[in-house]
Order: C-alpha cells, then structure tokens, then sequence
C-alpha cells in the first residue's frame, strides 16, 4: 500500500486493504457524535456541510485498527467529555489495552453555556496500547498544554495544532515509524509526521477536506521532491 497518501474513503476501506499489523501508530480524532460545528459566532457559512458522520460517536474503526496495528504500539483516541465511556468502551473491546486518560489543556475557551456551565477548555484523550508499549523516549505527563488554533485561523472545523500532534508523534514513535490517522480532516497529522520523518497513511471521507490538505501538504512534498 502506497505511503504519504490521503485516501478519499472511509477509513474502513482503507484498512480492509491493509495486512495485519502495517502500522506503527494510529493517532486519530473521530466524529465525537455532535454534530460540532466550529467558529459559528464569526462565520455562518464557514463549515457547511458539517463533518460526516457525526451523528453518533464514531468507534466502528476499532476492531480494524487493531488489527492492522503492530503488537506493541500505541493509539491516541481524541474525543468529548460527553462520550469519553463510549469511546473507552469500544477502545478496549476491540482488544487495547488502556492506559492513561489524558487531558488536553486548550489554553483558550470555548463557548457553551454561558451562565450555567463551566467554561470549556480541555479535550480527552484516550491513550491505550496494542500488547505492551513502552515509551521509546521520556514518559510524557498526562496534561499537555498546547493553545488550540484560534478561530480566525481554523481550515477545518476540528483542526488541531501541529504541535500538539507533532509532540505525541515525536513522543510515541521513531523515525520511519508509520503513522496511521484513520479521520485525517485538514492534513494534520500528515504534516506534524512528515516534518518528524515518520511515514504516513491518511483516510478521508470528504474530497473537500482531502483536498485542503492536500494543499496544506505541498510546499514540503514539494521541497522533498527537489532533493
């Protein structure tokens, strides 16, 4: 299967041509189940259509990524509050291992309800493992603090910071290691991988989105392709 590519499919396409235990890594935020549009209070019109499949937490992936995941690998599983036990459920029925329950401190935050809820400033992530995994460097810490991307600058309306993707890259696997995002939206976790010289895989459903990060990658598939 052909490496450094987008595909325009469902994720489960994806995998079922897959071999068993292809990859190194999968590192991924699915639809939470939502609905979540992104930056509405500046523009109205920014993200429509709205992420697909975003009906219902999306945990369908798992039993394939674990198939395809080496034995002693690790998986990051970004989702919300509200469906934290679904996605933990489904993470290890599908035969993980879980193993940290991580927070991911925004710095800015968002809206909700403004007189009678706590203001919004965190994600989870779910990190669990594929038999046992251990750390190829230091053990990380279970905050990380990484300011999201503010509203002015999003392409997507999930999109999260290149350095918070390139720290668990840099912090989970090696070089050549290869990266599967299984939800690639804008190109994120492409781009934090190639920039880490990790190789990488990415499934997308929208051409809309595949197309975006398709752009986002080419000024360094570019620039690779002089030398």
């Amino acid at each position: 299967m052909k490496t450094e590519t987008i595909y325009n499919e469902n994720c489960l396409e994806t995998m079922a041509r897959m071999p068993d235990g292809f990859v190194d890594a999968i590192i991924t935020d699915p639809p939470y189940g939502i609905s979540y549009q992104s930056a509405w209070r500046i523009d109205k019109t920014q993200w429509k259509p709205k992420l697909a499949n975003d009906e219902k937490p999306c945990v369908e992936f798992l039993p394939d990524a674990f198939r395809v995941m080496k034995d002693q690998t690790p998986l990051i599983v970004f989702c919300e509050w509200r469906f934290q036990e679904v996605f933990r459920l489904a993470i290890q029925d599908a035969g993980f291992h879980i193993k940290s329950h991580v927070i991911w401190d925004r710095e800015w935050h968002g809206m909700g309800d403004l007189k009678g809820g706590f203001a919004p400033s965190h994600d989870i992530v779910w990190f669990a493992t594929k038999g046992r995994y251990m750390f190829p460097f230091h053990r990380p810490v279970s905050v990380l603090r990484f300011p999201r991307v503010s509203a002015e600058a999003l392409e997507h309306p999930t999109q999260k910071p290149v350095n918070l993707i390139a720290y668990l890259i840099k912090t989970l696997t090696q070089e050549n290691d290869l990266v599967y995002d299984p939800f690639m939206g804008s190109g994120t976790t492409a781009k934090a991988a190639h920039q880490l010289k990790r190789r990488w895989i990415g499934s997308e459903i929208s051409s809309e989105y595949v197309e975006l990060a398709n752009k986002r990658l080419e000024p360094y598939l570019a620039q690779e392709a002089l030398f």
